[in-house]
């Protein structure tokens, strides 16, 4: 019995392309720019930008595996998602802010929606 080709589609591909570039950006900026970035928020201990930073190096690699049809991926992205919420809220990032940092998954359902039986 052959197997047939999954076709992710350019919508998705761009977007998790994007968001692949995106999160590696965030990271580096986070993990090598901390100090810079924790001038601009005196309040805030140091160590919370290396977490912001390795849950972003987290979601580029839940990211691959989303280009590599892993549905655990997704709920990956969703718990780190759920985690950084709760970091923006305790150092206190508005809540309109940190609850705009939730659309990033609820994009990506949408787009993966149409796929979803696709993924493994």
């Amino acid at each position: 019995m052959a197997k047939t080709e999954k076709k992710r589609g350019a919508l998705l591909t761009i977007w998790l392309a994007t968001m692949l570039i995106l999160n590696i950006i965030t990271a580096l900026s986070y993990l090598l720019l901390n100090a810079s970035i924790a001038s601009f928020y005196p309040g805030i201990p140091l160590w919370i930008f290396y977490l912001y930073g390795l849950l972003s190096l987290a979601n580029a690699v839940f990211v691959i595996f989303l280009f590599k049809w892993k549905k655990w991926a997704f709920f990956a992205i969703c718990a780190s998602a759920a985690i950084i919420f709760i970091m923006n809220i305790a150092v206190g990032i508005k809540t309109t802010a940190a609850i705009a940092g939730l659309l990033g998954p609820v994009i990506l359902y949408l787009i993966m929606r149409p796929k979803w039986d696709l993924f493994e």
